[in-house]
């Protein structure tokens, strides 16, 4: 079975002063390699990847690139370039309404665990905050 190719952008921003900008040799190493079906580009002096990727879903194209960035380049991808997350689509699980939820758990993800919570706290948060009766 081909699974869907899904369309997203993933920047790496963080909380650092001052924010590493595009040019930073710390971008070096992924510039040369960067992951499958990703391209690095400049998002307004942000280090971003613009990728294509297939996967069952949305969210897991997104794991998947920010897990590869991660344990390869040791880069916390936080981004999706979701500037109001406010709005809301109710369009499905690999549209707009799913780059928004995306968003918000990459940014729960980066937050939480600067403030000292593990990636079990905030997963335990989750299914004790969802879980129906």
């Amino acid at each position: 079975m081909v699974e869907p190719v899904h369309e997203f952008q993933l920047l790496h921003v963080t909380q650092s002063w001052p924010a590493p900008k595009y040019e930073d040799p710390i971008y070096d190493a992924i510039k040369a390699d960067p992951p499958a079906g990703c391209v690095p580009e400049d998002f307004g002096g942000l280090f971003g990847l613009r990728c294509e990727r297939e996967a069952p879903t949305l969210l897991d194209a997104v794991a998947e690139v920010c897990h590869e960035v991660r344990t390869k380049y040791d880069l916390l991808m936080t981004d999706l370039g979701i500037e109001k997350l406010w709005e809301w689509s109710p369009d499905g699980r690999d549209g707009f309404g799913a780059t928004i939820v995306g968003q918000l758990l990459l940014m729960a993800s980066s937050r939480g665990q600067q403030l000292g919570y593990d990636i079990e706290d905030l997963v335990r948060f989750i299914r004790t905050a969802a879980a129906a009766k």
